[in-house]
Parts: C-alpha cells; structure tokens; sequence
C-alpha cells in the first residue's frame, strides 16, 4: 500500500510538472516577490537618507523592487520593534541603526534587542571624533587626560540631548580613563557644539564625523581620538590605540528577524555586498557625505552585540539602566 501511495505521489507531481504546475512543496526561488525595508527613521534623515540611496542598488542586485517603510519616531524604538515581528521570510528587513544598543536599556516597554536580529550586513558608519582647537594647547589624547586628572572638571565641554553614539563616546571615555569634565551646555546636534568650540566656549568636544567634516577643512579644529580610522582624518589616532575602549559610531546596516532561514539570510548578504562594492554606489553615497563600510553578518553581529553589552555596563554605572541585563 505505501509504494502505492508513493508511486502515485510521483505520478501526480510528474503530470503537474507536464501541466505547468510546480508542486505545492516546491520553494520558489528567493526572491519571488517584492521586499519590504523597515526604516526606524525619517526620510529626510541620515539613516532615511542612507536608506533611499541603497534601495535601487539592493533591487538591481536582489532582481526584485524594494520598497521603504518608514516607521519613525521615539528614537528608533517602535520601527526596530517592528522589524522583529514581521514575518521570517527575509521579505522584510530592518535598517537597523545603532540606537538598537543603547535605548533598550533605558526602556521599560516592549524593545527590540540584538538578539531579535539575524544579521545581514552592515551599510556605513560614521566614527565619533574627540576635537579641540587647533591652538589648543593639547596636542593628544594624553595631555588631556593628565590634565582632568590633575585637575578635575577644570576643563568644560557640551553635551549631545539624547544618547546618540558621540555622547556614549564621551561618556564611555570619561569612564574609561577614570576623568570628570565640566559640562556647560547641552546642544541638539553636533554641529552646534563644533561652533561652540570654535568660538572658545568649550575646550573639547566628542561629535559625530558627519557633524565636523564641513569645518575640518578650516584648519581651526584638531583631532585627538576617532572612535574607529577614517580616511577624512587618517593621522587621528583612534581610542584604543590610546588604551581607551571607546568604539560607539553612527552605524547602521540591515538584518532581519532572528529566525529567517540561514540561505535567505545568505542570499541576502550576498546581494547587500555586491551592491555596496559596486563603483556607483559609492559615488551616490560620496555624494551625500556617506561612507561605504561593509560588515558581513557574522562580523556585524559581534561588533553590535558587544556594544550593547559596553552600553549596559555605561548605563548601570551612572545608574540609568531600567531593564535586567540580558545574556546575549
């Protein structure tokens, strides 16, 4: 009876076959359909902006349109969340940005966490720069803190509103080397505290490269520490070389829920790669004041993972952390 019934599976699937007709277990090739990308952000904002200029490349590449879903507000909270409740089919993907390390912890509601995520790749990332003047009488990383530690909060500096990746910086590195600052002033974007700077109100400051990149061709601003190399500042030595481990950056990239299968997941980092090594690309994202810094899955998920795992310990030692750490 059971060779039967298998005999007559097979013819059936056979005459389907003939007819034109797949059978109902067949998988069609990923992808089939169109795409989905979740933007945790508005379009008119970096991340928005990074995200409109990928979406024709990714289609080219994919062979399918990719259409953007904004879903922006409270600091990337509910488009992040959304991102891990969609279906796992790699349909719908996620830029996520580096908020998803930091505002879980100072949340109580429902938060998306690394660990909702399968990584497909990272995109770009801007470091986060440690300026002063250039006749500042700094010269490195090290004169600075021999002087806040000599003298504490003898020295003033601004504060970034919001835990965005250059006020971690500042708070991991105060941390880190064990120094207090004077801060004077908060600000709303990076750009207004390089003006601060510049104009002596401050003595040093921790932005966002993006922020400073437009004054750095002024000669008036010097940098001593970089979160990770850039090619804009390439003589800026970076934190850990001068024994801080201070690496928070603007990153983002895309991942998709946790469980997507490993070939789709595969499938589309491979199309992510190929579309952020192609020449054209890079010229749209220069265009915009982009970088272009590939991270494979894999790579990608460590680098945020540990992250996340810094910034809890940066929370619950100035004693903002709301959430029990979670094991990753």
């Amino acid at each position: 009876m059971r060779r039967r019934i298998l005999l007559a599976t097979g013819w059936a699937a056979s005459c389907a076959a003939a007819a034109g007709v797949r059978p109902a277990f067949a998988r069609d090739a990923f992808p089939s359909h169109p795409l989905t990308l979740i933007v945790p952000f508005g379009p008119a904002t970096s991340v928005g902006v990074n995200a409109r200029l990928l979406q024709p490349h990714l289609e080219r590449t994919l062979g399918q349109t990719v259409e953007l879903e904004f879903d922006q507000g409270a600091g990337g909270l509910p488009g992040h969340l959304h991102g891990t409740q969609v279906a796992a089919d790699g349909y719908t993907m996620t830029m996520i940005s580096a908020s998803l390390t930091a505002q879980p912890w100072l949340t109580r509601g429902g938060v998306a966490r690394p660990d909702d995520f399968a990584f497909v790749g990272q995109v770009t990332s801007f470091p986060s720069v440690l300026l002063v003047r250039a006749n500042s009488p700094f010269h490195s990383l090290a004169d600075l803190v021999g002087t806040l530690r000599d003298r504490p909060e003898s020295l003033t500096t601004g504060q970034l509103i919001g835990w965005w990746p250059p006020a971690l910086a500042q708070a991991l590195f105060f941390l880190r080397a064990g120094v207090k600052a004077r801060v004077v002033a908060s600000y709303y974007g990076g750009s207004e505290q390089v003006v601060a700077l510049s104009q002596g109100q401050l003595d040093f400051i921790t932005v966002g490269l993006a922020d400073v990149k437009p004054s750095l061709s002024t000669g008036l601003l010097r940098g001593l520490a970089v979160s990770s190399h850039t090619s804009v500042l390439p003589a800026t030595p970076s934190f850990r070389e001068q024994g801080l481990d201070v690496t928070t950056a603007w990153w983002r990239g895309l991942a998709v829920p946790k469980d997507t299968p490993r070939d789709i997941v595969g499938r589309l980092s491979a199309a992510l790669r190929q579309a952020l090594d192609d020449d054209a690309l890079r010229s749209d994202f220069a265009h915009s004041g982009l970088s272009v810094d590939p991270m494979d899955g894999p790579e990608f998920r460590q680098m945020v993972t540990e992250e996340y795992k810094t910034i809890g310990m940066l929370f619950t030692s100035l004693g903002l952390n709301v959430q029990t750490p979670k094991q990753m």
